[in-house]
């Protein structure tokens, strides 16, 4: 059965359209600012907060352009995105893992208290969700050629 080019062409912009949105909802990754005033402010770490902060700042600040790029249907789209999702999820391991390593006694860790406590508990498991889907989505979508 031949499909109709015109029917492909419209479902692809759709997927690619709504994939869009999945990356630009990352854009709350901007927050990640918080980590480095609390490194200013003494409250966290630097080895935690500055790596953490400035990956979800660049995360954060990448996601609308990289939302546009697959919007628009930039053949190389679909890589890049790859890409900046595995740097997506290996920033938030990275954040996960040093966060660990460099807190105190369980109890007195800043990590422990509202409302730094949402960011290991909702924060990180949400964009990891989030770069899940947006590679599940990926896997099963070709990018359309720009016009």
């Amino acid at each position: 059965m031949l499909m109709n080019p015109l029917f492909e062409s419209t479902k692809q912009i759709q997927y690619n359209k709504t994939t869009s949105i999945l990356v630009a909802v990352h854009t709350w990754r901007v927050l990640g600012l918080a980590f480095l005033w609390g490194v200013s402010q003494g409250i966290l770490p630097p080895a935690f907060g500055i790596p953490a902060g400035v990956g979800d700042v660049l995360i954060g600040v990448t996601a609308i352009p990289f939302a546009y790029f697959l919007r628009r249907g930039y053949s190389w789209s679909k890589y890049a995105l790859i890409i900046w999702s595995v740097l997506g999820i290996a920033d938030l391991v990275n954040a996960v893992s040093l966060g660990l390593i460099t807190a105190p006694i369980f109890p007195g860790s800043t990590m422990t208290t509202f409302p730094w406590i949402l960011v290991p508990t909702v924060g990180v498991p949400l964009a990891l969700l989030l770069h899940g889907i947006t590679l599940y989505r990926l896997r099963y979508t070709g990018a359309l050629s720009a016009t």
